[in-house]
C-alpha cells in the first residue's frame, strides 16, 4: 500500500519537534509521548496513557495550540483490512495480529525501527520493586477465575480465543486474544513452609526467591520476569520474557515438573486468576479490580513502593533515543479505524465500544475498549490520499 521511501525515510526538524515520513507521506511528532509533557488540561496520566475518548479531546486540543506550526494533527489509522497480518480477520471482521505494516504504526515499528515481532522496541532494564525484581511494564497473563492450567486450559482458549491479562503499566484488567505474547509471573495458593506470617506488608522468604502477600495469600515468585532468564526448555519465549498464552501453559507445566521435584522444589505454580470483583470499575474488569492477586500486588503494594497513583506503571520506560524519534513508550499505543487510504480517521469505530491499538512492546496490532488508556502519538497528513 506504501511508496518505496525516495532516499532517507526520515528527516528531523530543524526545531526537533516533528519528523518527516518520506514514505508514508506524513509528519510526526518526535516526541512519542508527548502528552506525559503536554497534558493540556485534560485527565492525562503522568505516564501519558489515557482513555480513548480524552485522546481525541487531546488531539483536539493540540490542533487548537497548533503545535510545531499545524492543526491538522490526528490519531493514527488503521485499515479495516490488511493482508499483511498474521491473523486476517478477528471476530469483528478486522485484520489484527502480528506482521502487519499497511499501517503507520505498523510500518513505523517494523520498518522505520527495525524492530521484529515479538521484540520489544524499548527494552526494560532488570529493576527492583521492594523484593521484586525485573517487572515489566506491560501485559501478564493471568487465568479466567478459577481455570487450570494444561490441557483444559489449552481447549477453553482454543474455544474461546482469548483469556484474561493484568496491566502493571495502567492497572487494567481485562480479556485478551491468546496469540498475543505478554509475560508471566507464577504464583502458588497460600504460604510455603518457613514463611514469617506477620502484618499486611509483603514478606520475601529469607533467600529472596519468593515473596509472600498475606493479603491475597499467595506466594509469588521475586523474579517478575524468570522467562526471559530461564525457559524450561520450552520452545516459543520471546528474548525478552514474553510469550503466547498456550506457551505460558507450557510454561507452568515445565516448571512444575523441573527436575521431578518442581522449581525451587515446588510443584504447584500457576497462572494468577482473575474474577472481576465489587471493586472494578466494570462489570468484568477494568480499574481498581483489587481482589484479584494480581490486581492486589499492583493496587495495595507496588503503587506504594514505587510512590505512583493509580494508572502509572510500576516501572518507568527509559527515554531512549530511537533515530529521530524519542520517549517511545512499549506498550499500547490508540489508532483510529482508517477510511480506505488507511493514513485518515473514517470516524467509525473499530466495533463497539472498541477501536483500533498497536504495541510497540511486540508488534502487535489489536482492539481494546475504548475506557482503556493506551498511549498517544500523533502525525499529520503531508500527501493527501
Amino acid at each position: 500500500m506504501f511508496a518505496q521511501a525516495p532516499g532517507d525515510r526520515f528527516k528531523l526538524a530543524a526545531d526537533g519537534l516533528t519528523v518527516k515520513d518520506n514514505l508514508l507521506g506524513i509528519t510526526w511528532v518526535s516526541d512519542l509521548n508527548l502528552p506525559a509533557k503536554y497534558k493540556l488540561g485534560l485527565p492525562v496520566h503522568d505516564s501519558g496513557s489515557m482513555t480513548y475518548q480524552v485522546a481525541t479531546r487531546w488531539v483536539a486540543a493540540l490542533n487548537t495550540s497548533a503545535y510545531g506550526g499545524r492543526r491538522d494533527w490526528t490519531i493514527p489509522a488503521m485499515p479495516m483490512s490488511d493482508s499483511t497480518c498474521s491473523v486476517t480477520r478477528g471476530p469483528n471482521g478486522n485484520s489484527f495480529g502480528f506482521n502487519c505494516t499497511n499501517n503507520p504504526m505498523g510500518s513505523l515499528y517494523y520498518r522505520g525501527l527495525g524492530v521484529r515481532q515479538p521484540n520489544t522496541a524499548v527494552p526494560i532494564s532488570p529493576a527492583s520493586i521492594g523484593p521484586f525484581r525485573n517487572f515489566q511494564p506491560y501485559l501478564y497473563w493471568s487465568l479466567n477465575g478459577k481455570d487450570e492450567t494444561g490441557a483444559g486450559a489449552r481447549r477453553r482458549i482454543e474455544r474461546q480465543n482469548g483469556n484474561h491479562a493484568f496491566s502493571f503499566n495502567t492497572g487494567w484488567q481485562g480479556g485478551n486474544v491468546s496469540g498475543h505474547v505478554m509475560y508471566v509471573l507464577p504464583m502458588i495458593g497460600g504460604s510455603l513452609a518457613g514463611t514469617r506470617r506477620a502484618g499486611k506488608d509483603l514478606q520475601p522468604s529469607a533467600d529472596g526467591l519468593t515473596v509472600y502477600d498475606p493479603l491475597a495469600n499467595v506466594t509469588w515468585l521475586a523474579n517478575a520476569n524468570l522467562a526471559a532468564e530461564m525457559t524450561f526448555g520450552v520452545n516459543g519465549i520471546a528474548s525478552d520474557g514474553a510469550m503466547t498464552r498456550a506457551t505460558a501453559d507450557d510454561f507452568i507445566a515445565a516448571m512444575n515438573s523441573y527436575r521431578g521435584t518442581g522449581y525451587l522444589r515446588q510443584n504447584r505454580w500457576q497462572l494468577p486468576p482473575t474474577e472481576a470483583d465489587s471493586n472494578c470499575t466494570m462489570s468484568d474488569g477494568g480499574y481498581n479490580c483489587s481482589g484479584s492477586p494480581m490486581g492486589g500486588l499492583y493496587y495495595n503494594h507496588l503503587l506504594r513502593m514505587v510512590g505512583r497513583a493509580a494508572g502509572e506503571p510500576v516501572v518507568r520506560p527509559p527515554d531512549v533515543t530511537l533515530g529521530p524519534f524519542h520517549n517511545l513508550q512499549p506498550y499500547l499505543y490508540w489508532a483510529c479505524a482508517g477510511n480506505q487510504s488507511s493514513i485518515n480517521c473514517s470516524g467509525d469505530p473499530a466495533a463497539r465500544g472498541f477501536q483500533f491499538s498497536f504495541s510497540f512492546g511486540n508488534g502487535f496490532q489489536g482492539t481494546d475498549v475504548i475506557g482503556n488508556s493506551l498511549y498517544v502519538m500523533v502525525y499529520a497528513v503531508d500527501i493527501k490520499k
